[in-house]
């Protein structure tokens, strides 16, 4: 198992959301590969109401793995 995943499932034994943001792209393909059981994988573009209703309400109970290819932002 790759550090990434190893990571990420530790990640997601406290947590049912994971945001993974990645500014430059590069890594993408870890992102694609993640293949973690029981979590779906959710590449945010342009979708983030869609993605909103569907992780808070219409699968409230799911875990998600929600990809943005955008830099992440600055804390409020």
């Amino acid at each position: 198992m790759s550090q990434i995943k190893k990571n990420l499932a530790e990640k997601f034994l406290r947590h049912r959301i994971v945001f993974w943001y990645d500014g430059t792209g590069e890594w993408r393909k870890e992102y694609e590969a993640a293949d973690l059981e029981g979590v779906e994988r959710v590449c945010v573009d342009g979708n983030e109401f869609g993605t909103k209703l569907r992780v808070l309400q219409d699968e409230a109970k799911g875990k998600f793995l929600l990809y943005y290819g955008t830099p992440r932002p600055p804390d409020a």
